[in-house]
């Protein structure tokens, strides 16, 4: 879901979404790996809460289907209308309304 928050507003590419995901990993104690990064976006695309682009075309065109984990790290990722539902109803974020980490925040069971 933190993953999902990164692209929600632009295209990005996963260098910049672990960058982010490492940053609240930190806040935690939790280490975040690049591929970490990679994974989760491509779990986006295969749950279709996000979409893999390729922003060196003019347009940049819609990549088909899910990317594989070896070629991930080259395309950018912008969230979906099934993503935008997803994440207003998810519950389960560590952050205040400031953006603040809230403290003794755990993930959801679920």
């Amino acid at each position: 879901m933190l993953a999902l928050n990164e692209i929600c507003d632009d295209y990005e590419e996963p260098v910049h979404v672990h960058e982010r995901l490492a940053a609240v990993g930190r806040e935690y104690g939790i280490e975040v790996r690049p591929t970490d990064a990679v994974r989760a976006l491509v779990d986006l695309v295969s749950l279709e809460w996000a979409a893999a682009y390729d922003l060196t075309k003019e347009p940049p065109q819609k990549l088909r289907g899910v990317p594989a984990v070896e070629r991930a790290g080259r395309a950018y990722y912008f969230i979906t209308q099934e993503g935008r539902e997803a994440q207003s109803s998810f519950e389960g974020w560590p952050f205040d309304q400031e953006g603040v980490p809230i403290p003794d925040w755990a993930p959801p069971t679920e």
